[in-house]
């Protein structure tokens, strides 16, 4: 027993030791920053990065057999492109010829800043490499800044890392980590409610807070123009809200006025030319964003496929729930836990003014989330305040994707619960509700949802297309559009080819749906040879690429005009 005893002391000497070694590490701002950063470097490889890290260049994060990665792909390639040619990369003339495409208002996927940021690894590595990394990346920076944001209001370690934890790795982020790399560089917004709150704290300097604004706001507009429209008028309410419930705080928020739309006029200028062209387009696409209703009333609560708790014991409920039809933007899904802990705090908290501020600005983004119609299991009920704004101001936003609001807000909340001082069993119970909180959130790893894997034949991979192409040449590849993967083939060869095609927004050019061709190109009508021979000379393709895959009923038709085929690096190649 003395001996027993004599260990027991030892070894819990030692952990006392190594606990007080770790928090006094800890206790610098910096080391706090640096572990942060790398716990959440961690969990992004181990959710999303396991199968992708040994193959970069030929394997995604994103759903399997998915166009939407590749138009991200493509846009990566197109902005180094465009940018070392000398042409202006918020124009294209390699897409659907002989048109010239307006990017910044025809195509969400766009991201100017991702294809800037990852110019680099795309130039060295190829598109899919910089798409794999600014993807892992994503969900790490959005928690990051997230954690900066909670260690600012609530000077507390660990309830940061939590706050951090739920925003960074939300079901916002799980769905739109299947292929929209826009929509999940969202790390700009944490960034810059953290620099609203040190101006009104009067923390940080006037000039430097508007340097640092009007950083934040360019980035965020050349990541999502539709995020950055949500979050100037959300901001602009949350002011209103705090105006009104903080009376203590009004000289300090009136102050905040100028420098902050000092930073706006500073980002609008800096971002001008995409916003000139986002307003006045050389060919705009339309958009069938409207017709995209707001969550399910359930879809707060009950699990999806995107998460583990969701993947079979839940499946026929959230089917009915899910008003998009599409895993990627089933993203309101909080889980029970962290539904009880807003409420916890609701009600322990009320009498503080942070808390109703909160509560207000939670209660704004989910009447706003539920569209312009409340769903309850799939059915509609009563008309709700979107309607109005979808038809006068919001006709291009989706009302889903103000989900990212809703998490910032509820991560908050969580931090500042979590930071709450509490002793014994109720210490104790904290903990064990963040933790449900979490394992509530754990992604659907085993599912596949995010494990992609494009097409990429070896004639666009290796130099062989130039063997068989000449530079800036006309090439129709079928299956059209966004029924097969063009967009990245041409981006592996960094658009050494012009495309009678392409797919940047799921509504075509008004030319091209007009076309007598077009419903044998995009709705599976049997090719008329004549039509398709007319299609070709009026945009003077050159060559017809088919993908062996998916070959559709393309090569009798290219046969009956008299085309040979040639079986070249994985593809079927025919010269017209």
């Amino acid at each position: 027993t003395r001996l027993v005893s004599d260990w027991s002391s030892d070894v819990c000497s030692s952990d006392l030791r190594t606990l007080d070694i770790v928090r006094d590490w800890l206790a610098s701002g910096r080391r706090q920053a640096t572990a942060a950063l790398a716990l959440y470097v961690a969990i992004s490889i181990g959710y999303f990065g396991l199968h992708v890290l040994p193959h970069l260049g030929s394997e995604n994060v994103g759903l399997p057999n998915w166009t939407d990665p590749t138009v991200n792909m493509w846009s990566l390639a197109w902005w180094p492109y465009a940018l070392l040619h000398g042409l202006n990369p918020l124009v294209t003339n390699a897409l659907f010829v002989p048109d010239r495409i307006d990017l910044a208002a025809t195509s969400p996927t766009l991201c100017p800043l991702a294809g800037i940021l990852g110019a680099p690894i795309t130039v060295a590595f190829g598109p899919i490499v910089s798409y794999n990394l600014l993807m892992l990346a994503s969900p790490v920076l959005a928690a990051f800044f997230a954690f900066l944001l909670c260690r600012y209001i609530t000077r507390n370690f660990v309830a940061s890392l939590f706050g951090g934890y739920v925003f960074g790795f939300s079901t916002y982020i799980l769905g739109h980590m299947q292929g929209h790399l826009q929509l999940v560089l969202i790390f700009p917004i944490p960034a810059a409610v953290h620099l609203v709150l040190r101006l009104i704290d009067e923390r940080i300097s006037e000039r430097r807070f508007i340097a640092l604004m009007a950083l934040v706001l360019a980035a965020l507009f050349l990541t999502a123009s539709e995020l950055a429209l949500t979050f100037v008028g959300l901001g602009s309410i949350a002011l209103a809200v705090a105006f009104a419930l903080a009376p203590t705080e009004r000289q300090h928020i009136i102050r905040t006025g100028k420098p902050i739309l000092a930073a706006g006029a500073a980002a609008a200028i800096v971002t001008s030319p995409a916003i000139y062209y986002e307003l006045h387009g050389i060919v705009r696409f339309g958009s069938n964003i409207g017709d995209i209703d707001g969550s399910d009333a359930l879809g707060f609560l009950v699990p999806t496929n995107l998460t583990r708790l969701g993947r079979t014991y839940f499946a026929a409920l959230s089917q009915a729930s899910n008003t998009s039809g599409s895993d990627a933007e089933a993203v309101t899904y909080v889980g029970l836990p962290l539904a009880l802990i807003v409420a916890r705090y609701t009600i322990t908290r009320w009498r503080l003014t942070s808390t109703r501020i909160l509560l207000a600005m939670l209660a704004v983004v989910v009447v706003l989330l539920l569209g312009s119609r409340l769903h309850i299991a799939g059915y509609p009920t009563i008309p709700l305040p979107w309607k109005l704004l979808d038809r006068w101001l919001l006709r291009d936003v989706i009302p889903l994707r103000l989900a990212v609001y809703m998490f910032l807000i509820v991560a908050v909340i969580a931090a500042m619960w979590l930071a709450q001082p509490r002793a014994g069993r109720w210490a104790l119970g904290k903990w064990a509700v963040a933790a449900a909180s979490i394992a509530f959130l754990v992604p659907n790893i085993g599912g596949g949802i995010w494990r992609g894997q494009e097409t990429n034949p070896a004639l666009f991979t290796t130099h062989e297309y130039r063997t068989v192409l000449t530079r800036g040449e006309t090439v129709l590849i079928l299956p059209f559009g966004q029924l097969g993967n063009s967009m990245l083939w041409q981006a592996e060869t960094g658009m050494w080819f012009r495309m009678a095609g392409g797919y940047i927004n799921p509504v075509y050019p008004a030319d091209y749906e007009a076309d007598p061709l077009f419903p044998a190109l995009f709705r599976h009508a049997r090719p008329d040879p004549q039509t398709l021979r007319s299609f070709l000379a009026r945009r003077h393709v050159g060559a017809v690429i088919v993908d062996p895959e998916m070959p559709q009923r393309w090569p009798e038709a290219l046969a009956a005009l008299g085309l040979k085929r040639m079986s070249l690096g994985g593809v079927w190649f025919y010269r017209t």
